[in-house]
């Protein structure tokens, strides 16, 4: 059974990363989740169709302003600005999620231990967490923080109070891949300028979110049916950890 649910809007980019998040978090439809950096808010609409309740925490409150529509068409979903690194702004929801996630936001985060402590702060006993970001090599970075060593993210994830954890390398799998090239990436990276520049205008980009939502929905769940999207490198023996999308499943 298809996990994939269409969301007309917010008007998003290829959302290929919301398999990810499907296969690899259980989420039933009792599910109390927190997203941490909710970017476009094309995830955290998708997991409202799921779960019980979502709570996006972003930094920016412009964000967070622009996003306040979705509030209105999920009414089991809200934003709320707030930096998981202090905890006074943990604090309202201490305990509060069964599941948390965050893709994309680590690599821009300065202090990644106070992160880790903020995301067991959040989850209930026994809550899930799944993290996933681009490790950057050094002479490549565009965030404020890297990794040499899985074990440094082994070593926060304990001392976070994480009683289980695993840490890999995402790929997209060789069946799925070939579907993301050709339908994904290269339609967006070959659309004609005039197309690009239209759709840097947000009226344009309102107007058109349904017709592309429905678009990238389709291909998501053409993905999806050839079988799992991403493959795990668990052991980081065919991947370099230092230049490679990293995946953080751990249990409070």
């Amino acid at each position: 059974m298809s996990r994939v649910a269409f969301i007309p809007y917010p008007p998003t980019a290829f959302p290929f990363r919301d398999l990810l998040v499907l296969e690899r978090l259980p989420l039933s439809a009792g599910d109390r989740v927190c997203e941490i950096g909710v970017g476009s808010g094309g995830t955290t609409a998708r997991l409202a169709k799921i779960c019980k309740e979502v709570v996006g925490f972003e930094t920016s409150a412009r964000a967070v302003q622009a996003l306040r529509y979705l509030e209105g068409l999920h009414p089991n979903l809200r934003f709320v600005v707030a930096d998981i690194t202090e905890p006074a702004a943990c604090a309202p929801y201490a305990g509060h999620f069964t599941k948390l996630i965050a893709c994309d936001t680590l690599q821009h985060v300065r202090d990644p231990r106070a992160f880790f402590a903020g995301a067991a702060a959040l989850l209930e006993r026994g809550g899930h967490l799944l993290v996933t970001f681009r490790n950057e090599p050094k002479h490549e970075m565009r965030g404020v923080t890297r990794f040499d060593d899985p074990r440094e993210l082994e070593d926060l994830l304990a001392a976070a109070g994480f009683s289980e954890y695993r840490v890999g390398a995402t790929h997209l799998s060789g069946k799925t891949k070939r579907v993301a090239d050709v339908l994904g990436f290269r339609p967006s990276a070959l659309a004609p300028k005039y197309l690009r520049r239209k759709l840097e205008n947000e009226d344009t980009r309102q107007r058109l979110a349904p017709a592309l939502n429905a678009y990238w929905f389709g291909v998501l769940r053409l993905m999806e049916s050839r079988g799992p999207a991403f493959d795990i490198d668990w052991t980081f023996e065919d991947t370099q950890f230092t230049a490679c999308q990293v995946l953080v499943l751990a249990r409070r």
